[in-house]
């Protein structure tokens, strides 16, 4: 039976694989032979799919397929070190906005999910959306009790589609892994697993409500940054009930001044944010496009839509900061070391060659001053790399890039002059003052000695397992002398050769013998005369080659 025999709704399958191919993409899914598993009929390109770049028409897929490919483009647009840049490009274009679904059913969850009326939970509510999303839509209202609040409500059966969806690529990404080396290079499991995770995090509005009150924790004694409250009696996994807060998008700059707010100190502070975000909490907003962070009076940052947020361990952080410094003193070999140790290999690498491509990269910003040095645009070049190379880096890593690359364009219509890279120089040298600390050399050592006081535990049980599958014939051994081949093809060579000189021998000796023993004739050509030439031309011909080995 054939793997998509599993799926709950072999129609959705077939839907996928029918938009692709009305895009011109059917060769590929010829490529990966899908056609012998669904009832698919072949189509060739057609004229206008042709007149199409492949990029643009794979934003038309991933439009078309809906919310939970939409969701899958905005998680690859934040891979460099995976996707290329001309792909990168089209799949950042694609808006998460589709048509909103009836008010009527959204106010029927909202009812169903708080247990009540709305009337005796809202005093107003906004007959239309005032956002819609793949997952959800929002809506303006004002509490019972007088609070303006906004309700993200989710849309209804998004469950289902989603969780179908992901069967279907989790069962597509270990049939491509089966069957190609590209796709294990990859780790395509690896990333639908990951991009599932992360889906089912930002679906999960209650968690989104956690981030924001996380957010609100971190900077409770700020005067720079507003977190709006949670109204957790109003939220669940599909209602969120947040505070309003009405203020100017962060990219309407004629506004800001207009309201004489002092730009250069709103990017200041923004810049700031996001790096006490990452340097001191290691917890940041994942998502900084101007929709989402608002200047309210005064000039104080406002944060909308905590569903997508980035987390850095401590060891990612460290590795980061040392990475920054290591590109500020235009150090190749310290990069390359800190990049192979950030990521996993796919395949051996040429450490020289990645060497010689960083110190390249580093020739570009050797005249550039440090202050005109943009973070998110050296992160990106190094995920290239990675990418050339094929070397897997944390996630985190690649969202981070993303991060910076849409919050340095936010800074740079802000104040033009102001450099992030600049303000970053306290938070960099607080992370390697606390690295280098007396406390947190102890706190690593300590760490260092539970790793090895766990691995001491479980060796013997691993020990035995190894032994007993061993014994089962589970593992197989196998030796491969890197060099064996070239000896055995050269051991070939001399033995054609020996053999090749002992057949000219016999020749001669044998002619030799035939021109003592009588005079024979061979299509009018004496015999013994013959196999002589035979033997000269042999000879010769195995001479030449010896020379031109070099090995004579």
């Amino acid at each position: 039976m054939s793997f998509y025999a599993r799926y709950k709704n072999i129609r959705r399958a077939r839907e996928i694989a029918n938009v692709f191919i009305k895009h011109g993409f059917g060769y590929l899914i010829d490529r990966v032979e899908l056609f012998e598993y669904l009832p698919l009929k072949k189509r060739r390109h057609t004229e206008d799919s042709n007149k199409i770049p492949a990029t643009v028409r794979i934003r038309m897929v991933l439009e078309e397929l809906g919310p939970t490919f939409i969701k899958l483009s905005q998680m690859l647009s934040t891979r460099k070190d995976i996707i290329p840049g001309d792909f990168l490009k089209e799949l950042e274009k694609l808006q998460d906005e589709v048509k909103p679904f009836s008010s009527q059913e959204a106010r029927s969850i909202v009812s169903e999910e708080l247990g009540s009326p709305l009337e005796e939970i809202f005093s107003s509510f906004s007959e239309e959306p005032i956002a819609s999303a793949s997952i959800g839509q929002v809506y303006k209202a004002k509490l019972a009790t007088g609070e303006d609040v906004i309700v993200k409500v989710k849309r209804p059966n998004i469950e289902r589609i989603v969780s179908e969806d992901l069967e279907i690529l989790f069962d597509l990404a270990g049939f491509l892994e089966h069957r190609f080396e590209w796709a294990r290079m990859y780790g395509v499991v690896d990333l639908v697993e990951e991009f599932s995770d992360s889906l089912k995090k930002e679906m999960d509005f209650a968690r989104e409500g956690r981030n924001a009150e996380r957010f609100k924790k971190n900077f409770e004694n700020s005067t720079e940054v507003y977190i709006p409250e949670v109204f957790w009696k109003f939220t669940t996994s599909r209602v969120l009930t947040q505070e309003y807060i009405e203020g100017i998008k962060v990219s309407d700059i004629k506004a800001l001044k207009e309201a004489s707010i002092n730009t250069e100190k709103v990017a200041r502070n923004l810049a700031g944010c996001y790096l006490q975000q990452i340097a001191k909490f290691g917890f940041f907003h994942a998502d900084p496009h101007p929709g989402n962070i608002v200047i309210l009076k005064g000039g104080r940052i406002g944060f909308l839509d905590f569903g997508m947020v980035g987390t850095l361990r401590e060891e990612l952080k460290q590795k980061g900061t040392g990475l920054m410094v290591a590109v500020v003193k235009k150090d190749p070999d310290r990069i390359s070391e800190i990049l192979l140790d950030m990521g996993i290999a796919q395949k051996k690498v040429d450490r020289e060659e990645l060497k010689i491509d960083i110190e390249r990269l580093m020739e570009r910003y050797y005249d550039v001053p440090f202050e005109e040095i943009r973070i998110g645009e050296v992160m990106t070049e190094m995920l290239e790399l990675a990418r050339k190379y094929r070397i897997k880096v944390p996630s985190e890593l690649a969202l981070l890039a993303k991060t910076f690359i849409t919050l340095e364009g936010i800074l740079a219509a802000l104040a033009p002059d102001m450099s992030i890279i600049k303000m970053a120089e306290p938070y960099v040298k607080e992370v390697i003052w606390e690295n280098y600390s007396v406390r947190g050399v102890a706190a690593r050592l300590y760490d260092s000695f539970n790793k090895i006081k766990g691995y001491g535990w479980s060796l013997p049980r691993h020990s035995l397992k190894i032994l007993e599958m061993l014994e089962r014939g589970e593992i197989e051994l196998v030796l491969k002398h890197e060099k064996l081949d070239r000896l055995i093809s050269r051991l070939d060579i001399i033995s054609n050769r020996l053999a090749f000189s002992i057949i000219v021998a016999s020749l001669i000796m044998g002619s030799s013998l035939m021109a003592d023993q009588s005079r024979r004739i061979f299509m009018k050509v004496p015999v013994a005369e013959l196999g002589f030439i035979m033997a000269g031309f042999m000879g010769f011909w195995l001479l030449i080659s010896i020379m031109r080995s070099g090995r004579f």
